[in-house]
């Protein structure tokens, strides 16, 4: 499979974090209009996006054509991998952010719970509230972390399945959304919507990213009108989906409502991947989804930090400046994102991954060539 794929889905994450932080933008004097009546929906749809992208790229990447082999060094390195891709910067971020949450009035830290929050496990359990960690946007990687621990059994279930594959990993997602409505159903209290976000719940979008990926894999052209109208399906869904939380005044419900669209989208991007389209697939683009992790973990600290001088400031501005003002606040903050990815996220990596599988003794042995 051309490499080529991989472009314009690196820049889809960018545009899934940018639909995050015009939501958390609205915490901004001068930018309150931003959050209004059921703007999280705006929120909840990039993560949708991101959830499902990430089981379409970890199978693309680690699983491809049945090359994966479920042996523990396999597994090991995979998740080193992704341990070192997270961690560095989340315990970095949780540093920054810990100030903020001990003077918090609205949701201050629990230090008990800090360990909690620190192995990102918070999101695990179904039940149960460890509170708000440091840095808010971390509940994610928690459930990110989820789907890597079970990535390795998901491809050896897939492999052993063989041909049947598409069944079992369908069978897994019928029973995970049944599991799902039936706990909402039961369960109709006012965390619903914390508790909707958790990482138990969510292994439907990554189970759908998988399925993704092995019915894009079974084509072989992608210039069909249909496979180019995923893309723009896929955002009338998520339009339709906001038209109808501001008709009926509530919210749309669990995570399953978002999949139609983020499968179209991811599927509909995936279909482009030949295009040199200044949106989808140029160098700029990409990098910017190569640093869409740093700018989705420092955004909201950036914000929170902002408000507290402003608010100290009295700043306020004339309707006229809103947009560039909001423009004025995307720049600053996606640019030392991109410093920060350059100078520490992207070598932490690399260093980290390293490092733990010397520790480990994973390193794959270099085989010899007779001359």
């Amino acid at each position: 499979m051309q490499k080529e794929l991989i472009r314009p889905l690196t820049a889809l994450r960018f545009y899934a974090a940018f639909v995050v932080f015009s939501l958390h933008a609205s915490m901004l004097p001068g930018l309150e209009w931003l959050g209004h009546e059921h703007a999280e929906l705006q929120g909840r749809l990039g993560v949708s996006i991101f959830f499902v992208l990430s089981g379409f790229i970890m199978t693309y990447v680690y699983y491809g054509e049945d090359k994966w082999e479920p042996t523990r060094a396999n597994a090991g390195r995979f998740l080193i991998a992704r341990v070192t891709r997270i961690f560095p910067l989340h315990l970095l971020t949780m540093l920054v952010c810990l100030p903020l949450g001990l003077k918090s009035s609205t949701s201050p830290i629990q230090l008990e719970n800090l360990p909690i929050h620190i192995a990102l496990l918070q999101e695990w359990s179904p039940i149960g509230y460890p509170g708000p960690g440091p840095n808010k946007v971390s509940w994610t990687l928690s459930v990110e972390m989820l789907f890597y621990v079970l990535t390795p059994l998901l491809f050896a279930g897939m492999l052993k399945a063989g041909k049947k594959k598409v069944l079992f990993l369908a069978s897994i997602f019928i029973v995970l959304a049944a599991l799902t409505l039936a706990f909402f159903t039961t369960h109709n209290d006012p965390d619903a919507f914390i508790k909707v976000e958790r990482a138990p719940f969510r292994v439907t979008d990554y189970v759908l990213g998988i399925l993704a990926f092995l019915f894009f894999n079974r084509f072989k052209t992608y210039s069909e009108a249909w496979k180019q109208a995923l893309l723009p399906l896929g955002i009338l869904w998520f339009c339709g989906m906001m038209a109808l939380e501001y008709y009926r005044d509530e919210a749309s419900g669990t995570n399953l409502w978002m999949l139609p669209g983020s499968l179209m989208v991811v599927l509909g991007t995936a279909f482009r991947r030949d295009t040199k389209n200044w949106l989808l697939a140029s160098d700029r683009m990409v990098f910017l989804g190569e640093a869409s992790f740093t700018f989705y973990m420092i955004h909201e600290l950036m914000l929170r930090y902002g408000r507290q001088v402003l608010l100290k400031l009295e700043f306020s501005i004339p309707v006229w400046m809103y947009i560039p003002w909001f423009i004025a606040v995307f720049v600053v903050i996606q640019i030392a994102a991109n410093q920060v990815h350059l100078h520490f996220e992207a070598p932490m990596n690399t260093k980290g991954r390293k490092w733990l599988t010397k520790v480990f003794g994973l390193e794959k042995k270099k085989t010899s060539v007779a001359a």
